[in-house]
């Protein structure tokens, strides 16, 4: 797992939404201290996938598909670092997402992508 406080952060997208896959792609790009390692729109890829991967530090995740995102969250937290659940029902807040450290709500704009990534390293490299 990465301990530096500059990055690369790996990452890893699972959004059945292609446009939305592409969107957060550009957004990982556009920082310097993030570093994709897959992106998916099948749940059932990504966890395969992760039997790859070593820890990810990022995984951006959607609530609902035809696997729950919620589900998808408990079998993989013990290997990410941060999960950043991205739905569009803003109906959802992070105080009732079990296995989520942050709550993006759709369409996500860089700001908010940008200043969730900074908040939660920030706040990791506090303790």
């Amino acid at each position: 797992m990465n301990t530096s406080t500059t990055g690369p952060y790996s990452c890893v997208i699972l959004d059945d939404e292609p446009i939305i896959t592409k969107i957060i792609e550009r957004y990982i790009s556009n920082m310097e201290n993030l570093e994709l390692k897959g992106s998916f729109t099948d749940p059932i890829d990504t966890m395969a996938a992760f039997k790859e991967f070593d820890k990810i530090d990022f995984l951006f995740l959607d609530i609902e598909m035809n696997v729950s995102g919620f589900d998808v969250a408990r079998m993989l937290r013990s290997s990410v670092r941060f999960i950043v659940f991205v739905s569009s029902h803003s109906t959802y807040s992070i105080d009732n997402l079990s296995n989520a450290d942050r709550l993006l709500v759709k369409p996500v704009d860089f700001r908010a992508f940008h200043d969730t990534v900074n908040e939660l390293i920030s706040g990791e490299n506090r303790r």
